[in-house]
């Protein structure tokens, strides 16, 4: 298992986090360094994305917690009830993703702000936010996502493994387990699946996310060929209505007939496929 991307973003996040937070003596980076953990994600845009969500929450938790601090700081059972209002809250607005972080900020302050309440709660929000906007920095300007790129990557071990799979059921008529390769085109379909905001963010061409949607459909429309392929091979004859078919000779020459229709079928998309594979532009 490498250490990937994501990890690396994410410590560097939170060394930038705690590096900040020690110039300023009410604040050691920790709920800088805690949002920045919370808000890094794979791609910027759904870094953003939860960013935006985090920020609201960490609005919520500040507010609750400076009231209910003024109300009894410090008092567990009014802890435990701001903690529901703000789970509420949050499932309410359908803000879950941003429940635990303003949990936290609503419990720091409620339990840790001095003297001064408001000025803390002003503080713990600024620590909050300064954390998320660190985190969508990093992850827009460090070792940066490149989506159909990486997509790409992908496809290719896909195509190899397809060309092989081909190889052995057409030509050397050797039966093959198709499930593995099903959930990896299903799973490339899934990642497939850019939005728009990574399109727009990393100047992706539109034409090449098209066309890798098509490569990608064709290999599911090959590998039902296939599937029918190697079903076929465990049939002897297909049954046919008389008045459809009165010549038993013919009956039995079905299954061939099939398997030669799907078998050029498979040729047919593959060779588009290809074609399609070697027009696309990665750069």
């Amino acid at each position: 298992m490498k250490i990937g991307a994501r990890i690396i973003k994410t410590a560097l996040a939170v060394v930038i986090c705690l590096f900040l937070g020690s110039f300023h003596k009410e604040n050691s980076g920790f709920l800088s360094a805690t949002a920045a953990i919370i808000t890094m994600q794979s791609t910027f845009s759904d870094s953003f994305v939860k960013g935006k969500g985090r920020i609201y929450g960490t609005f919520v938790g500040a507010l609750l917690g400076y009231i209910f601090a003024l109300i009894l700081h410090g008092n567990i059972l009014l802890a435990g009830l701001g903690i529901v209002i703000i789970i509420y809250i949050c499932k309410v607005l359908k803000w879950q993703d941003s429940t635990v972080i303003a949990c936290v900020v609503f419990l720091i302050i409620m339990i840790e702000s001095d003297s001064n309440i408001l000025q803390y709660s002003i503080f713990r929000l600024l620590d909050t936010t300064s954390g998320i906007i660190i985190a969508l920095l990093v992850n827009y300007f460090v070792l940066p996502h490149r989506p159909l790129l990486a997509v790409y990557k992908e496809c290719n071990k896909l195509m190899e493994e397809f060309s092989e799979i081909i190889e052995k059921i057409l030509n050397k008529k050797e039966s093959v387990d198709l499930e593995p390769i099903h959930e990896k085109i299903i799973t490339l379909k899934e990642k497939a699946d850019i939005n728009e905001y990574d399109l727009i963010l990393h100047h992706e061409d539109e034409r090449e996310v098209k066309r890798l949607d098509n490569i990608i459909d064709g290999l599911l429309t090959i590998y039902e060929h296939l599937s029918f392929l190697e079903e076929l091979k465990k049939i002897d004859s297909i049954f046919m209505p008389s008045e459809l078919v009165d010549d038993t000779a013919v009956e039995r020459k079905l299954p061939d007939i099939i398997m030669e229709f799907h078998r050029q079928q498979v040729l047919k998309k593959w060779n588009r496929v290809s074609k399609l594979w070697e027009e696309r532009r990665t750069a």
